[in-house]
């Protein structure tokens, strides 16, 4: 195929004037000689028609926002007759890569990926010839279409007649961003009318594109609800958020200013329902807890509430602390199902009420990610409220390790705040450096004393949280639960050790989680554990997954009104390993709509993709922590399949990668991946103890990333020669 010329108009003559020409020429271009200017005139009905040498062509619209499709402006006709389903996928794939232009490998390598070279040109020339077709019904044989050209092996679609909804709510978008300006704002989101291609939700050649354009809708969305808010329209820039959270559920900035605006407007109810749902999809969908800056707002918003119910009649406010104890505000409540972890609870709470020399000063749970250590430690704090222990709550999120004692102050805060204002002066009164650390107590101190010595300001802080403990713990014993461990600051381990060995004397209890290979990549934190538990001052309890029994029970607890078949508990058990997590995605997914209490289910054959589509979150965040080695041998065990793959298998696949992965540094990865269960041994080599794991993981990899590690995995096995680098390695 050669370079493309245009039959249909001579390259010297300018064009003719057009009726009711609309401001001149509007776009100029070479194509390969001297081409005319471009021009737009209004045509019949108000079409739109655009003027190319000396033939008018009709513009072509294409919409790729919301679903394809493809209008022609002579008559408003859509384009439907493809013929091919290649034809459309093609025109697709144009549209939506920028600059519409692809190298016809590029095309070959996306929509024939691994087709014989012959046979894939063989389909490409015929869903070119059927999009040409499709396009411009009427055009002649062997003449070149003005819409898709291709040009020294370059397919393009012709800007010049071709309109893509995507540019134009780029350039629209781009413009409101920098104007900041409301009207501007309202243009560029009346353009965006629906996720990219939804019909193809699973086409990776359109995955970042779409992710980029819903991105760029969230941003117009934000900035277009804090340019409303500045304007006093608080109902409307709730609204903005609103639709921001439909999109995105776990972005905790828009949480955190739709419960402002609920404040500000007179609706404290409505912040408070919103911190829940933001606590609920942050801890479902990626095991998070919330930043301490939403933490706080709720505080304010719950204090705002209190001050405008203490000032209501007596006759209409609600009798307070009645019925059953409860923790301390700011505490663990319990949440769904728990099933299969008594014994486990049933020693925690021993250690907490046990007062002989056996007794542990703190408890570690560790476990893989998703196998229920926040919950366990929710469910044991909660317990602990109900027999009269005080739970200090320190919360299960990184946010509380990113400041000085950042776990104990969420803890203590949380405690200050459930007191009365008369216990709260009490309590600066006796300790006064906790008014510099908690919020609730009253102003911050003298901040220059805390940053001139921190030293010590934090060894005066240390002292007064410990005297505070000691006095609590006089009535009743004290379960200061600290949730995550991982990312721990220096002055909170201290603390720990030291509480540690003061509970032997006192009954205190601190309790952590901690995920298997953040132990292990937290060099000081697993010191401190194994110093600890070879004192025995700290009890390590290592979380398993759910049996069988427990794995079929959840799941009938989380569905009460449906039978569940057999089969399909054996289904679920089989591919969540009993991981309580990936059980309650696998439940969402294969639950079909209403519970029938006879039908039972539908087996779904795809829900172990979309559950794992459900799950990418976290497992990108799992693989932004490892080393690239790592990742590298856990993407070509990924693309193996869920079969084993053999060391031999593993260590060809890695000696064909670019650059190579020495036999040393595979060997190390496959070490960490083990220690961090990942990766299991099984009778002829590995395999991932998760088929959901490497169904995610699999998932988030780039296409590119795929085709390597397959080629690589299918590459021939080199002869045996001496390799000395590799045998020094």
């Amino acid at each position: 195929m050669g370079k493309s010329v245009d039959k249909r108009r001579p390259a010297c003559l300018a064009p003719p004037s057009p009726p009711n020409c609309v401001a001149g020429a509007v776009m100029s271009s070479e194509l390969g000689g001297n081409t005319p200017a471009l021009q737009v005139a209004q045509g019949a009905h108000g079409s739109e028609v655009r003027y190319f040498g000396s033939d008018a062509m009709p513009l072509l619209r294409v919409r790729l926002l919301g679903g394809f499709r493809v209008e022609r402006t002579d008559g408003a006709r859509e384009v439907s007759d493809w013929q091919r389903r290649s034809a459309k996928t093609l025109t697709k794939l144009l549209a939506t890569h920028t600059g519409h232009a692809l190298h016809r490998e590029q095309v070959l390598d996306i929509l024939w990926p691994g087709v014989a070279v012959e046979s894939a040109l063989n389909s490409f020339g015929k869903a070119l010839h059927a999009a040409r077709h499709a396009l411009e019904p009427e055009l002649p044989r062997r003449q070149d279409s003005a819409y898709l050209r291709l040009a020294d092996s370059m397919l393009v679609l012709n800007s010049e007649h071709v309109a893509v909804d995507t540019d134009r709510f780029e350039q629209l978008a781009e413009v409101a961003l920098r104007q900041e300006d409301i009207t501007a704002y309202e243009a560029a989101l009346a353009t965006y009318s629906g996720e990219l291609l939804p019909e193809d939700p699973y086409e990776s050649w359109c995955a970042e594109r779409r992710n980029s354009l819903a991105e760029l809708h969230v941003r117009l969305l934000l900035g277009m609800a804090e340019a409303l808010e500045e304007r006093g329209d608080y109902d409307e820039s709730a609204g903005c958020l609103r639709e921001v959270l439909r999109q995105e559920p776990t972005r905790e900035a828009a949480h955190r200013r739709l419960m402002y605006l609920y404040a500000q407007m007179g609706t404290p109810e409505r912040a408070v329902r919103q911190f829940q749902l933001c606590k609920d999809v942050l801890r479902r969908e990626l095991d998070l807890a919330p930043q301490q800056e939403t933490i706080s707002l709720y505080h304010d918003v719950l204090a705002s509430r209190t001050l405008r119910q203490s000032s209501m009649p007596d006759t209409d406010r609600e009798p307070a602390n009645q019925g059953r104890p409860s923790p301390a505000k700011g505490g663990a409540t319990p949440r769904g199902p728990f099933l299969g972890r008594e014994r486990v609870l049933q020693r925690l709470s021993e250690q907490l009420t046990r007062s002989d020399e056996g007794r542990s000063g703190m408890i570690v749970v560790s476990g893989e990610a998703g196998v229920g250590k926040t919950r366990l430690l929710e469910e044991f704090a909660f317990q602990a409220g109900e027999q009269e222990a005080l739970t200090l709550w320190g919360g299960t999120g990184a946010h509380a390790n990113q400041f000085a004692c950042g776990p104990f102050a969420v803890a203590l805060e949380g405690y200050a705040e459930s007191r009365s204002e008369a216990e709260r002066r009490e309590l600066t009164r006796c300790y006064p450096a906790l008014a510099r650390f908690v919020p609730s107590l009253g102003p911050a101190g003298n901040l220059a004393t805390m940053i001139g010595d921190p030293h010590a300001y934090h060894v005066d802080l240390i002292s007064t949280i410990v005297r505070l403990l000691t006095d609590l713990a006089r009535t009743r014993p004290v379960l200061i639960a600290l949730g995550d461990l991982h990312g721990t600051d220096p002055v909170s381990l201290d603390l720990v050790r030291y509480l540690a060995h003061l509970a032997v004397r006192r009954p205190w209890l601190v309790v952590g989680a901690v995920r298997d290979e953040e132990l292990e990549a937290d060099t000081e934190l697993r010191q401190t554990v194994e110093t600890m538990t070879r004192a025995r001052l700290c009890l390590r309890i290592d979380l398993h997954c759910l049996s069988r029994r427990s794995c079929d029970q959840l799941v009938q607890a989380m569905l009460p009104y449906t039978r569940v078949d057999n089969k399909v508990l054996e289904e679920i058990y089989v591919r969540s390993r009993g991981n309580p997590l990936f059980i309650g995605e696998l439940v969402r997914e294969f639950h079909s709509g209403p519970t029938r209490a006879c039908a039972g289910w539908r087996q779904d054959p795809q829900v172990a993709e979309r559950a794992a589509a459900s799950a990418r979150a976290g497992t990108a965040m799992r693989l932004g922590a490892m080393d690239e080695t790592l990742r590298r041998v856990l993407g070509l065990a990924a693309a193996a399949g869920e079969t084993e793959i053999s060391l031999s298998e593993l260590r060809t696949g890695t000696a064909a990668l670019e650059p190579q992965i020495p036999v040393a540094a595979l060997l190390d990865a496959l070490d960490r991946a083990l220690q961090m269960r990942l990766l299991e041994e099984r009778t002829t080599g590995y395999a991932f103890r998760h088929p959901f794991v490497r169904s995610t993981l699999y998932d988030c990899l780039p296409q590119h990333r795929r085709n390597e590690f397959h080629a690589a995995l299918a590459a021939p096995r080199a002869p045996a020669r001496p390799r000395p680098t590799v045998i020094a390695d």
